[in-house]
């Protein structure tokens, strides 16, 4: 079943207009850095998806980390995916102060 995915240039991003891949030393610092960039996007209302699965080719794979210039010392922590949704959601209701 694997093998009949076509892997294209969206096989990694599903069509993301803008992917960021954080790299560092500690990968406690990346994850908090991630963290702290998916609410300002959100704040300002993007879609945001984190992709572990290719942070994870990222880190094993020497092809992907040629092509992106992970420098050594350095691994990809996290990769997020941005974009603005095609649907909207509805959020709780607001409480009174």
């Amino acid at each position: 079943m694997a093998r009949k995915n076509k892997i294209d240039e969206h096989f990694f991003f599903f069509n993301a207009p803008t992917v960021i891949v954080i790299l560092a030393r500690d990968k406690t610092n990346g994850i908090l850095a991630a963290q702290n960039m998916e609410f300002v996007a959100e704040a300002n209302g993007l879609g945001v998806l984190f992709s572990g699965f290719f942070t994870m080719a990222a880190n094993t794979s020497s092809k992907i980390r040629k092509a992106i210039g992970i420098p050594k010392g350095k691994r990809a922590a996290m990769t997020l995916m941005l974009g603005y949704p095609d649907v909207k959601f509805l959020r709780s209701v607001q409480r009174k102060n």
